[in-house]
């Protein structure tokens, strides 16, 4: 047993822990809630992954990285570069592609660092550092005009989709419009004053009290998508069935957009005692990160330039602050998961007879509140299992009955609901 904690203790930053490192998590766990579910949607797949590698990353990444103050967390460029790997992998698939490519990103990320290959990160010019981020801001800027706008548009790429929203203006819901753009001037002007650091969370909270005061149904909600998970995930390991040249393609080119990225972080936010960071260190950190975010079903993580700034602002003095805000995380999703537990229950559009609770616990023959027409559902382990009421699978089981089998339920007066 001694020999067990001896382990432990060597796996943890030698820093005393502060209060002021306690402290300063939580406005990075807070603000970790909105990135982390946004760049699951950035990435094409359930919020849920997002959630959990924030809480993986922040943890296991911060047990060891060489810059003390950097956050390794779910980042735009990472979701994106993820999302392009995944495109030609079918809706039931994704899911578990995007695990595997975490699991790979991660393992490359470490065999990096045992190549010592961190010296040739000085190579990478700002210049090129800086138009990278830029396509990677613009890309994320065009693909949100639909969801910001409330449109459902067309098109193959980011661009194209943002022109079709734009030369059909008929097709906005301005409701959904209000709702965006409010939390934008929220997050603009609060950024000006002092509460900054809580600046995406008051954002995140008037828009929301705002459409469930006025009864906005229009609006796209995060429960239209997913389910807010109540605690940790179960670790597990990756479905190896998914891997292919392409998702390995795919993992290696995350590898090395985190591991640039990271460097950038490195030298964005020096050490506080003066201590020159190392990359190889850092690479293994993130490798370690994404490993266990793999295992928690969660997505590519790494230094995030955005959250590691925020965490010095909040007065962040050791790697324990980062490991205190993946832990905040933890308490947050555990609070807000209860509280969901107990919203008011929606009827099932299908038969009128179901409710569903709103911890997405499901009641007759929904599974994870699936009915919402013409979009890919997701449980709460992340994989999609439906799109729009339909059912298939194991993958589409109700979490409250592991033996409950599509088309157990009969609404009122008709057919077997499974088999529409």
């Amino acid at each position: 047993m001694s020999a067990v904690l001896g382990r432990i203790r060597a796996l943890l930053p030698r820093e005393r822990m502060t209060r002021a490192d306690v402290i300063a998590g939580l406005p990075g766990a807070i603000g970790s809630v909105p990135d982390g579910m946004a760049s699951g949607v950035l990435a094409g797949v359930s919020p849920l992954h997002g959630l959990y590698a924030s809480m993986a990353g922040r943890v296991f990444g911060g047990l060891s990285t060489s810059t003390r103050l950097m956050v390794v967390t779910t980042t735009s460029a990472s979701a994106l570069a993820a999302g392009s790997a995944l495109t030609d992998i079918p809706d039931e698939d994704r899911s578990a592609a995007l695990v595997m490519l975490t699991l790979v990103a991660g393992g490359v990320m470490i065999v990096a660092a045992v190549l010592r290959l961190g010296r040739y990160t000085r190579f990478v010019s700002h210049s090129v550092m800086t138009a990278f981020l830029l396509g990677v801001a613009a890309n994320i800027a065009f693909g949100q005009i639909p969801a910001l706008l409330g449109v459902d548009a067309e098109g193959g790429f980011a661009l194209a989709k943002a022109v079709n929203v734009l030369t059909h203006p008929g097709e906005i819901d301005w409701r959904s419009a209000v709702v965006g753009v409010s939390a934008l001037i929220l997050m603009w002007a609060l950024g000006q004053t002092r509460l900054r650091l809580y600046a995406s969370l008051v954002a995140l909270l008037v828009p929301t009290v705002l459409v469930v005061a006025l009864g906005w149904d229009s609006v796209s909600r995060v429960s239209d998508i997913a389910t807010i998970p109540t605690g940790f995930p179960i670790p597990g390991l990756p479905d190896l069935t998914v891997l292919s040249p392409a998702l390995l393609s795919g993992a290696l080119t995350v590898a090395v957009i985190v591991l640039v990225q990271g460097a950038g972080v490195a030298e964005s936010a020096p050490n506080p005692d003066g201590s020159r960071s190392s990359a190889n260190r850092d690479f293994t950190a993130q490798g370690v990160g994404n490993v266990a975010a793999s295992l928690l079903r969660g997505m590519p993580v790494g230094g995030s330039v955005g959250q590691t700034a925020l965490n010095r602002t909040a007065g962040a003095r050791t790697r324990w602050a980062a490991i205190w805000s993946g832990l905040w995380l933890v308490v947050l999703l555990r609070g807000t998961g209860r509280a969901s537990a107990h919203a008011n229950p929606r009827s099932c559009p299908d038969c009128g007879s179901c409710r569903v609770p709103g911890s997405g616990q499901a009641v007759g023959h929904l599974e994870q509140r699936i009915y919402l027409p013409g979009r890919v559902r997701y449980n709460a382990d992340g994989d999609a299992v439906a799109a729009g009421h339909s059912r298939g699978g194991n993958r589409g089981r109700a979490l409250t009955d592991p033996a409950a089998e599509p088309g157990s339920h009969r609404p009122q007066g008709g057919s077997p609901a499974g088999g529409r």
